[in-house]
């Protein structure tokens, strides 16, 4: 596709933790929120509003390997997310590796694009190490001020150019250190991306017509994980203390007992104060994400000015989304995004905006997934895939054919759209690692209760139950996170129960090894009609549930489970034959 005879340019602009509005949101915070997102209201009046896009994998890490390489964490690796109970260093943690799965970037790059990334990056470990230690080299003050020369060192080291990205200055944003919060980085991100499109309208003046790709990855509202360091944050409270913040409501499920969802979810929530930042989720605690929300939309609205006061604004694509939700205290009080796959946190926002594509707003109301970001833009670009694939496969030792959709022709208007059913996975166990302790306290913590490892689909099943939709979520023990290798006895992968206490053959398809265990270990079941259930309060296979699933609607789903993790739950064809095992070695039981 070309625009104005041109190849399209794309910027890409993510956030961090926000999620697509809840049904629930009520009408102060919804004008706040409306108020202060000018910018993303113009991009609605030229362009396409998906209504159902979502997280394919979480947390962080996992998400955002999942959106730039367009597949899941069983093929590309990145299961973990460092932070509360491990860092980058840390042996649980597993990192994008060069040269294995491609990238947007190599993607692009291959198909002959420019292409920079400017803030979180999160799919690797890039940062500049100081000497002798762990600790990454900061290029701006803890208030966000820019150390030039470090910047500087970091843009000429191009840590990100094995990925198929120029330009990243470092170091990553997270950790609990507040010249790495949102707060402090996203203003200097913002000014990054300007640079850039300044650099970009320089050699566009000179006669270079290359197309580019460029991402602005933002970090907030991930401040919301932040709160307890009020200090930080003054401006918050003075906003809050001269009535400037909206009243924002709970949602309806923060008062639920959790006693009919997987036990892993009461677990979650009773150590969560242990394990991290102790903080009840009141109005206080919503309104701080209403107002990051806000901050944040001030630095995205100074990018897309930057766009649209350039040469370039009517041929570039505009792509905006997040990498995951965040819970805010839904379901009996649960923060972030761990250890449950609900619409607060898998459902984000996705708008793809162009003013020549696009001259009114449109909304897309299929249920889509960040999997399908990759071959939708490639799409878009009219990049030959196959070839594409076929070249960086020359030094991609995993440059496998992309699982997700290509939503070009529905985004173009040339294809009616259709309902397809989506797979999300998640593996993340934040809280193990080396030092499982509280960052404030000190004191030691245990790690959440098996089975916390998610699989689900969202689907409908039109010749059961027409246009309804469904959710169907497994949670099991995944053999691949266990701290001693199993037996490798490979039992197969029932995952057919008819009630929530069914055990089963659990599967292991983490990084590297796919893998089965001999421990037959009791996987927990959820399962919303999200038609007539939207804030998922009502799970129809806990034993508590007055009105069971139908019998055939259950089998359809466990169909489809099986189904979408087979065609998209990817593996490495580079996996390395496992070492025998002496039979009789016991497996452990996790906690």
């Amino acid at each position: 596709m070309k625009i104005n005879g041109k190849q399209p340019n794309f910027l890409i602009i993510t956030t961090d933790e926000e999620r697509f509005p809840p049904p629930y949101e009520n009408s102060q915070a919804k004008e706040y929120r409306l108020k202060h997102s000018a910018c993303m209201a113009e991009m609605r009046r030229c362009g396409m509003e998906f209504m159902n896009h979502n997280a394919a994998a979480t947390a962080c890490a996992p998400s955002r390997t999942s959106i730039y390489t367009g597949q899941y964490p069983s093929l590309h690796g990145v299961s973990q997310t460092p932070g509360i109970g491990k860092s980058s260093f840390d042996q649980n943690m597993f990192w994008l590796a060069p040269n294995t799965v491609p990238t947007m970037g190599s993607w692009f790059r291959e198909a002959g694009y420019q292409t920079y990334y400017r803030g979180k990056w999160h799919l690797s470990d890039e940062d500049i190490i100081v000497p002798g230690s762990q600790q990454a080299l900061y290029s701006n003050s803890e208030t966000g001020e820019p150390y030039p020369a470090k910047q500087a060192l970091y843009e000429r080291s191009e840590r990100l150019d094995k990925f198929g990205f120029s330009q990243w200055i470092g170091p990553e944003p997270h950790g609990a250190a507040e010249n790495n919060s949102g707060t402090s980085r996203d203003p200097g991100f913002a000014n990054q991306v300007c640079e850039t499109l300044k650099q970009l309208e320089e050699k566009a003046q000179n006669g270079d017509q290359t197309p580019f790709l460029l991402v602005s990855s933002f970090v907030n509202p991930h401040d919301i994980v932040l709160m307890g360091q009020k200090d930080w944050f003054s401006n918050f409270y003075a906003e809050k203390e001269a009535g400037n913040l909206p009243s924002v409501a709970p949602a309806p499920s923060q008062t639920e007992s959790l006693m009919d969802k997987p036990r892993c979810q009461k677990d979650y929530q009773l150590m969560y104060p242990h394990m991290y930042l102790p903080q009840p989720p009141d109005e206080t605690y919503r309104q701080f994400y209403y107002y990051l929300i806000a901050e944040v939309n001030k630095h995205i609205e100074q990018v897309f000015n930057a766009l649209k006061q350039s040469s370039f604004y009517e041929n570039t694509i505009v792509v905006f989304t997040s990498d995951h939700g965040e819970l805010l205290g839904a379901h009996g009080g649960l923060h972030q995004k761990w250890y449950t796959a609900y619409q607060e946190v898998l459902n984000v926002p996705f708008i793809i905006s162009n003013p020549v594509l696009f001259n009114q707003p449109k909304q897309l109301d299929i249920t889509t997934s960040h999997i399908d970001l990759l071959p939708t833009l490639l799409g878009l670009a009219d990049i030959d895939i196959e070839q594409t694939r076929t070249q960086l496969a020359k030094d991609h030792s995993e440059a496998q054919p992309l699982v997700g959709r290509n939503l070009a022709n529905v985004i173009l208007g040339e294809t009616s759209p259709k309902e397809e059913a989506i797979y999300f996975m998640t593996d993340d166990n934040i809280e193990v690692g080396s030092d499982m302790t509280n960052m404030l306290t000190g004191k030691a913590y245990n790690s959440i209760i098996q089975p916390n490892h998610i699989e689900a689909v969202v689907t409908q099943l039109p010749d059961i139950s027409g246009d309804t939709k469904w959710k169907f979520v497994r949670y099991f023990d995944n053999a691949r996170f266990y701290e001693q290798d199993p037996n490798l006895v490979d039992l197969g992968g029932n995952d057919e129960p008819t009630t929530q206490s069914s055990v089963s053959n659990v599967v292991g398809v983490g990084n590297p090894d796919g893998i089965t265990t001999t421990q037959f270990i009791p996987c927990e079941y959820e399962c919303y009609n999200l038609s007539e259930d939207p804030t998922e309060e009502n799970n129809l296979l806990s034993p508590f549930c007055e009105t069971p699933l139908d019998a055939r609607i259950l089998k359809a789903l466990q169909f489809t489970l099986r189904e979408q993790r087979k065609a998209k739950r990817l593996l490495p064809q580079s996996l390395n034959e496992a070492p025998q095992k002496p039979v009789n070695q016991q497996v452990p039981i996790r906690r």
